[in-house]
């Protein structure tokens, strides 16, 4: 069922409805108030394209470092309560990437959050770390700020865009 929710927000937010239009037409195939959970993590896709690059950017700067922590990780060369330890940060890097490539909101929250809280381990004000950090941290904001964050300001927990007609 989640997924087919899921895959219905997408669809219809692709054909142009807005997020208000969408809760009104799926509010009976909701149980577990589970539309408005996807309503508030999926993007609006003009917004992908838009911040398409932003978004690689971000992509691509994590990726760096999930690389470079789970060849650490991997380094150990045996199976040890050291390594299972050490894969912990690139196991949930891996969850992120995946988010934030399909531009959704918990990515963005857990990049921002994490990413902050990853300066004050030592081992990442080192450089490269140092410098990609924390334009981790400004890259998953301003992401977070334009494509969800400024829709809650104008209209509080509807998540609607102004200004967009529904194509019905």
């Amino acid at each position: 069922m989640a997924a087919f929710l899921e895959d219905r927000v997408e669809e219809l937010l692709a054909k142009g409805y807005t997020k208000e239009k969408i809760r009104n037409l799926l509010k009976k195939d909701d149980k577990d108030g589970e539309l408005d959970f996807y309503l508030k993590n999926i993007s609006y896709p003009e917004d992908r394209v838009r911040y398409q690059f932003v978004n690689l950017s971000l992509f691509f700067i994590l990726l760096f470092i999930t690389i470079k922590k789970l060849y650490f990780a991997l380094s150990f060369g045996q199976l040890s309560i050291v390594m299972l330890l050490a894969m912990v940060v690139p196991t949930v890097n891996i969850y992120i990437l995946r988010e934030i490539m399909r531009y959704r909101r918990t990515g963005y929250l857990f990049c921002l959050v994490l990413s902050a809280l990853s300066l004050v381990n030592a081992e990442n004000r080192a450089f490269p770390e140092i410098v990609l950090v924390p334009a981790m941290v400004f890259l998953s904001g301003f992401l977070f700020a334009k494509l969800f964050w400024q829709y809650e300001k104008k209209d509080g927990k509807n998540g609607n865009k102004e200004g967009r007609k529904s194509p019905a």
